[in-house]
């Protein structure tokens, strides 16, 4: 085994022990039984409301990359931009232990119309950036608006509205000098970002009532952000699976919110992501014969 091979392996080992590790800690918090209740007695109308709501948010990210495409020259269809971004989550849901959803766009792209690597890469990483500043902003919005994060830091609650503040300041800073190439697409895939992030919020708000909950809503918001954002980090498998339920589980225990409710809501979001992802099985074929087709030019 070769010493990237080698590399991935051990950090997809990495992440499974911190999910297992995250997991059997939250297990330990909540009542198994109410937690199987919640989950076995989904309202399947508000379930139905909140995938299309999930997948409404994807479409939107996925216009916002293709944005970031064309920057570098690159202009996609935007259905195939589309059919890629799915196999795209196919390809970090469902083989997490092999190239990664942004690794195999920017090899595809690479190949089939020549695009530098290192454009591309740039692309995909400010695609990613530019997501986990919109839900960091929304996340210090909501918590302001909400207020129990803000009691909960005491003294240190000022460092929400710094947070609030510095985001998009420190975000157009980043662009203009270490991504320039970006610039002019700034304005339009920063509204798409938070467009996108607004969406997750509506489909949160949907599964929340799916699964019965009534109240607490913006800290239950505030906790599925921030449990975004750590999910993002590489320390955690693709979708979060483990990061997210302990983020969800713990933050749950300090704003005084059902923790079962927490932990079902973190599953659901699990399971309709992985759900979501499978749609990139109708394309595979199709992407994939685009790939063949690059490698004989």
């Amino acid at each position: 085994m070769d010493k990237q091979k080698r590399k991935k392996w051990l950090k997809l080992a990495a992440q499974l022990v911190i999910a297992a590790v995250a997991i059997y800690f939250v297990i330990g918090e909540i009542d198994l039984e109410e937690y199987k209740n919640r989950l076995l007695g989904v309202k399947f109308g508000w379930l139905v409301l909140a995938i299309i709501a999930f997948n409404a948010s994807k479409f939107l990210a996925a216009f916002r990359l293709n944005h970031f495409f064309r920057a570098i020259q690159l202009h996609l269809d935007n259905r195939f931009n589309l059919k890629l971004y799915y196999v795209g989550m196919l390809y970090n849901q469902v083989f997490p232990g092999g190239i990664g959803g942004d690794g195999y766009k920017v090899y595809l792209l690479n190949k089939r119309y020549k695009t530098p690597l290192k454009g591309l890469i740039s692309a995909t990483l400010l695609d990613r950036i530019s997501g986990v500043v919109a839900l960091g902003f929304l996340a210090f919005l909501l918590a302001l608006i909400g207020g129990e994060a803000y009691g909960l830091l005491e003294g240190y609650g000022f460092l929400i509205w710094v947070g609030l503040i510095i985001a998009y300041p420190c975000y157009y800073v980043l662009v203009r000098f270490v991504f320039p190439t970006f610039k002019k697409v700034n304005h339009i895939t920063n509204l798409q970002s938070l467009g996108s992030q607004i969406l997750q919020v509506l489909c949160a708000y949907l599964m929340l009532k799916s699964l019965g909950v009534t109240d607490g809503y913006l800290d239950y918001f505030t906790l599925f952000l921030a449990s975004s954002v750590a999910a993002a980090f590489p320390i955690s498998l693709p979708g979060g699976l483990g990061v997210r339920e302990g983020v969800m589980v713990l933050g749950a225990d300090l704003f005084i919110l059902d923790q079962n409710a927490a932990m079902a809501f973190a599953s659901l979001f699990f399971l309709i992501t992985l759900f979501s992802s499978l749609i990139g099985l109708i394309y595979l074929r199709q992407v994939k014969s685009v790939e063949a087709k690059s490698k004989s030019i």
